[in-house]
């Protein structure tokens, strides 16, 4: 299925220098080596939000571990 695409004349011109110094076969081709470079980069932020989230919770927790083995006293003899 092809897709019509209006692109911008300067963003063709800057595609057209790209075409002319990388191995690219058509700008078909650099549009969607750039479209899925785009979503890679996407993907990688999404997955990294959710690391972040990950390490808030588990770092609370652990400093609530802390805390309670700070609690803790030992025994008189």
């Amino acid at each position: 299925m092809a897709l019509k695409l209006n692109i911008q004349p300067k963003i063709e011109s800057e595609i057209n220098q790209i075409l002319k110094l990388y191995p690219y076969r058509s700008k078909t081709e650099y549009i969607n080596e750039a479209i899925a470079e785009y979503n890679k980069q996407l993907i990688r932020k999404k997955e990294l939000e959710k690391l972040k989230e990950y390490y808030k919770k588990t770092k609370k927790e652990h400093e609530e571990i802390l805390n309670e083995f700070h609690q803790i006293r030992k025994p008189i003899d």
